[in-house]
């Protein structure tokens, strides 16, 4: 991958240098004719004398655009949105500077004679050169939700019951909050973001070097709305359902003249009953046990955060932005679980041995509550900078303090005499501190190309003290296990520099840039005699081209070096007892995650159907596994461990038709062979599933007030490095109701079928375990929204830089 990601650079520089000439820079806006709101990912093509495409370009989210064009005295452009006329127009460069700025108002398909009444339908998808963009209100109804329920309707995106996240059966997304980088796990910055403040959801499978290199499976960036017009507004829903589950948020915003302000509140509890059905075998010697359990598994999530930001244009090529974060978040999982323990002593021992009753070693009851919390704390600033017309500047830092911890209480019972056989509980309080400070260069060259470069530090010391005892029932006195006592001192260090080419060649767009960074890790704990150092440099070249075949079809083509840096749990030399069957434990010598990507999209527009069709192969060394083993009898160890290599090939279709004003279709399939190989500690050193992951929705627009929406997602059955999950579907209807200019109400009926079930299932020699997860999510929900003087368009806001990853 690195070497054909180079050969490429080199040849778009050699293209770059021949086409240095002279050449006119059109800018420009598109927007509505009627309201004057920008239209991003608008088209724009420089047509010649045959009415031919010469280059083209897509515009921003504000609805910019600028095309590099050949000399000469007139231009034709034409502009085509979904939803709106197409418009031709020529233009002339009366200045003579070589520079032409312009509007361009498109007017919107259809009208009705009896009223001035002008809609138009946007798009779910779209396709640009450096990513996919997919509107969040056009997914389906998440109201009363996170941004982990949007994400989960994606194409290629699979969540399993426990909330791990895959990308095309990669995990370790690096999400994004507004373009700002973290080192987050997904889940739990999702858990946070309400769906009712996301406008869209952009997924860079293969991003540029500009980017961070983190996230093997490439990054994920929530974009949330903004209230940026002049003069006052407020933003305001609340859920409520048939359970303990309720949500709400409120955002004012301010924007006078240069400042524009806002504020954001945000409260969401979600208590949700669940049941688990499982059993796990062990082999320990020549001792074969089976023990069987079920019971209930409820969990309790509660979440609040305050956001706050401002922007000050003090000048007309220059501002500054501040935002602030604070956040709670606690995660309560209760199991009450009821346990049969039976054992043979066998030689040869047979795993698999079918037991008898009058094998029955023992009967116990078991309540677990494994909690965990976080609080969070994060500031930013940033300043970018324009001169010349051809020079940006953008300077940014932030800093994070975060709280992490918990406690774990697990009692073991007899039955049926309810005789206290086992009592443990252990304790967490995990700070952190982090930093990062930023450049990024940009420069338009004569010659039409952008050069872009720039260099990165960050920086993160985490502490943690763990504290694990065990009650002594003989003499009721707590003792400490030394092996689950540790005191913790992480510091790491990367810096990080890039460098890029931008350019177009007529109806070819370019990206090519190469990222270096530099990693310096040193670990500390109370058991270890001696600091545990790594010190690596890596590179990371990245290459996109697109390609404008005609008006109606695009050909994109991306390659991309990614890498996924072990966290700190994942690094953790000591043992964690999560609950009753399970002992966790790091490893402080663990390698980064490398993953080399390409994929290739071929899309066709037409005035109601959009389809994009990809082909794509991921390939990732030094696979990081939590692999089981047999701690004793009846729990399981499980290790964090560079453990093998997987790779993904496979094609994803969507699919977006509209034929009509009244109804709208969103599909998406995605098709992938899905191998893991060079695994350790499992029954065979590779597996192979091939995967499928659908997903869609039909809207049905029963009146201009009235909506009615159906979605569903499904996964299939897939492999993992010891076993597999089991396939999920779930499927939502959902109505909305438009009351009034400023006040709507939805109601969602969720997992509508009543399937939110997984089984997940880990086995080699010595061990079995196969658990089977409920939850009771099918709910009514209703969620009424308020907006006064809201536009919605792109805020900036922020997200913490380590700590949620660590939560």
């Amino acid at each position: 991958m690195l070497l054909t990601s180079g050969r490429l650079l080199s040849l778009l520089l050699c293209v770059a240098v021949a086409q240095a000439q002279s050449s006119t820079t059109i800018r420009g806006t598109v927007q509505n004719k009627i309201t004057g709101v920008a239209l991003p990912y608008a088209t724009v093509s420089l047509l010649n004398e045959k009415q031919h495409t010469v280059v083209g370009a897509t515009t921003n989210d504000d609805g910019a655009f600028t095309l590099s064009a050949p000399p000469s005295d007139t231009f034709q452009l034409r502009v085509q949105y979904l939803g709106f006329q197409t418009l031709d127009t020529a233009l002339m460069d009366r200045s003579g500077k070589g520079l032409i700025t312009v509007t361009l108002p498109l007017t919107p398909q259809g009208h009705e004679l009896s009223e001035v009444t002008v809609e138009s339908v946007r798009q779910t998808a779209a396709v640009l050169p450096d990513k996919q963009v997919f509107l969040a209100d056009k997914l389906g109804n998440t109201s009363g939700g996170t941004a982990l329920d949007v994400l989960q309707r994606l194409p290629s995106v699979t969540v399993n019951t426990e909330g791990k996240i895959l990308l095309r059966g990669n995990d370790e997304l690096l999400v994004t909050v507004n373009g700002r980088f973290t080192n987050q796990a997904p889940p739990d910055v999702l858990a946070q973001i309400p769906a009712s403040t996301i406008e869209r959801i952009e997924v860079i499978a293969t991003p540029s070097a500009s980017m961070d290199a983190e996230g093997k499976a490439g990054i994920v960036n929530i974009v949330t709305r903004d209230h940026a017009q002049q003069g006052r507004g407020i933003v305001a829903n609340a859920s409520f359902s048939t359970t303990e589950r309720y949500a709400g948020d409120i955002t004012l915003y301010q924007s006078i003249k240069k400042w524009n302000t806002f504020f954001t509140a945000n409260y969401r509890r979600y208590d949700i009953g669940g049941y688990r059905d499982g059993e796990i075998r062990t082999l320990v010697g020549d001792t074969v046990t089976w023990s069987d359990s079920h019971g209930d598994r409820p969990l309790m999530e509660r979440i609040w955060g305050l956001r706050a930001g401002t922007s000050w244009a003090f000048h007309r090529s220059a501002s500054l932005n501040t935002a602030a974060y604070l956040g709670y978040r606690q995660n309560d999982r209760i199991a009450n679980l009821h346990y049969r323990q039976y054992y043979t002593v066998q030689q040869p021992p047979d795993l698999y041995h079918v037991f008898s009753e009058e094998e029955l070693e023992r009967t116990f009851y078991n309540t677990n509550l494994f909690s965990r919390t976080g609080r969070f704390f994060t500031v930013a600033a940033d300043l970018p900078l324009t001169w010349a017309e051809h020079n940006t500047l953008l300077l940014a830092a932030l800093y994070e303090h975060s709280v992490l911890g918990g406690p774990l209480r697990n009692r073991d019972y007899d039955r049926p005499d309810g005789q206290l056989l086992l009592f443990e509980r252990s304790d967490e309080t995990s700070p952190l501190h982090a930093w990062r400070l930023q450049a990024d260069y940009g420069r338009t060259l004569s010659s039409g190309l952008q050069l872009e470069t720039g260099y990165q530090w960050r920086t993160v010391r985490h502490h943690g003290d763990f504290l694990f005892e065990r009650l002594n029932l003989a003499t009721d006195t707590w003792e400490k296990d030394p092996s689950f006592n540790d005191t913790l001192d992480l510091t790491q260090t990367i810096h990080a520099a890039y460098l890029q080419l931008n350019g177009q060649q007529r109806r070819l767009r370019y990206r090519a840039g190469l990222r270096a960074e530099h990693l310096f890790r040193t670990l500390i704990h109370q058991l270890g005699t001696q600091p545990v150092n790594l010190q690596r440099l890596d590179l990371f070249p990245s290459a996109q081209l697109f390609w404008q075949l005609d008006d109606r079809h695009d050909l994109k083509l991306s390659l991309a070096r990614r890498i996924n840096r072990p966290t700190t749990k994942d690094l953790s030399p000591f043992k964690n007892h999560r609950h009753s069957e399970a002992i966790w434990i790091g490893d402080p010598a663990l390698l980064p995650e490398y993953t080399g990507s390409a994929e290739l999209t071929l899309t066709h527009k037409q005035p109601h159907l959009s389809l994009a069709l990809t082909a794509y192969v991921s390939q990732t060394d030094n696979l990081i596994f939590r692999t089981n083993d047999s701690y004793n009898r009846i729990t399981l160890y499980t290790i964090s461990t560079n453990a093998g290599n997987s790779r993904s090939t496979g094609a994803e279709l969507i699919a977006d038709w509209q034929p009509a004003a009244w109804f709208t279709a969103y599909l998406t399939a995605n098709t992938y062979l899905f191998r893991i190989y060079n695994i350790e500690n499992a029954t065979t050193d590779q597996r192979h599933s091939l995967n499928h992951n659908l997903s869609g929705n039909v809207t049905f627009r029963i009146r201009r007030q009235w909506q009615a929406q159906a979605n569903a997602t499904y996964a299939s059955r897939t492999v993992t490095a010891q076993g597999y999950d089991t396939d999920l579907l779930l499927a939502h209807l959902t109505f909305k109701w438009i009351i009034t200019q400023h006040w709507s109400a939805n109601l969602l009926v969720q997992n509508l079928f009543n399937t939110n079930r997984q089984t997940i299932t880990t086995y080699n020699e010595v061990f079995y375990s196969s658990i089977e997860y409920s939850k009771y999510d099918r709910i009514v929900q209703l969620t009424v929204s308020y907006r006064f003087n809201d536009e919605g368009k792109t805020a900036q806001t922020i997200r913490t830089e380590y700590g949620e990853k660590d939560f």
